[in-house]
């Protein structure tokens, strides 16, 4: 559907705005710079295993989903009693990725100042806000020293509170538009007095799990695997790349970079989406073709993971395969 085509308001899920999967309530909740807590992993468990049908999904922006849940009320109460609902106006704007290689107490900062803005309340639950090189097309990024606008470079300050207040102009200037490169960030510059730059070229971030990375197959997490995430260290990261860093992985994890489940993603595809016309996750585990690929179940292509790569779109006459 083109901008102006638009009628009904961003519905992205929250913790407390749920979406009604084909298998159950789904609840998402964000996890700014991907931190999480011991407690908070061994939360989320419980969450899953009695409130849940027990499946976890790490999603591109290295949030949680929690699918099928039997009471979201009871859910919401849990997880905001664990410190992962800090603010329930900005819950579904809490939209922070982060580099591993970023100091945690910027991340802190940025979601509390965040949070402390009333007006940004409103902003989509699609704008997103970068910290360090991620390769995500993030509507305002703090990295090296510069600050992007939608890519492009920019002489803002670099700073958290420009970041915000570059949120803050494109919520004024806004109609029907979700992000700052819809809107154009031509004019979120104009509005701030500043000046924009070329496109950033900086350096590709590495998806690779190294010696202290666990890749998640197909970003489907047990509540048992959460339980010996939080045994193995006191605070976590998740990643963009569906990777989780941390001090010591423990065993049973992926940690080969060779992998075969290196560079293959998919959708939650049948039977816990409606829309999807194939069972992706079980034909995505199945795949030994080039890489990365990506398996979607609809052209919404739900989890497209950054970066070029190849799509297996399902249709009704089975897969198509396209470039990203």
């Amino acid at each position: 559907m083109s901008i102006a085509g638009r009628t009904r308001p961003d519905a992205c899920p929250g913790a407390l705005q749920v979406h009604q999967a084909a298998d159950g309530p789904l609840a998402r909740v964000r996890i700014p710079g991907g931190l999480l807590s011991a407690h908070q992993l061994r939360v989320l468990a419980a969450c899953a295993e009695e409130l849940g049908s027990g499946v976890i999904e790490l999603t591109s922006r290295a949030n949680l989903q929690v699918r099928g849940l039997s009471d979201p009320g009871a859910f919401a109460e849990r997880i905001a009693a664990a410190g992962l609902l800090p603010s329930p106006t900005h819950e579904r704007v809490r939209n922070i990725v982060a580099s591993p290689l970023v100091d945690r107490s910027l991340i802190v900062e940025l979601d509390r100042a965040l949070c402390g803005r009333p007006e940004l309340a409103g902003l989509p639950g699609r704008f997103l806000f970068a910290l360090g090189e991620t390769g995500l097309p993030a509507d305002v990024t703090l990295v090296d020293d510069r600050l992007l606008l939608a890519g492009r470079e920019s002489d803002l300050p670099v700073t958290t509170g420009a970041m915000l207040e570059a949120a803050g102009a494109f919520l004024r200037l806004r109609t029907a538009e979700w992000r700052i490169s819809e809107l154009g960030p031509e004019r979120v510059a104009d509005a701030l007095g500043a000046r924009l730059g070329n496109p950033w070229k900086g350096v590709p971030p590495s998806t690779e799990p190294g010696p202290q990375q666990a890749l998640i197959p197909l970003g489907r997490l047990s509540p048992a695997q959460l339980l010996a995430l939080a045994e193995a260290a006191a605070e976590v990261r998740l990643t963009p790349w569906r990777t989780v860093v941390m001090a010591r992985v423990p065993d049973g994890f992926v940690t080969d970079p060779d992998s075969p489940w290196a560079g293959v993603t998919a959708c939650t595809g049948s039977p816990g989406c409606a829309k999807s016309l194939a069972d992706v996750q079980a034909d995505a585990a199945r795949w030994t073709g080039a890489r990365p690929v990506h398996f979607a179940g609809c052209d919404r292509l739900c989890g497209l993971p950054p970066g070029p790569v190849t799509v297996m779109l399902a249709t009704p006459g089975g897969y198509e395969e396209r470039q990203k």
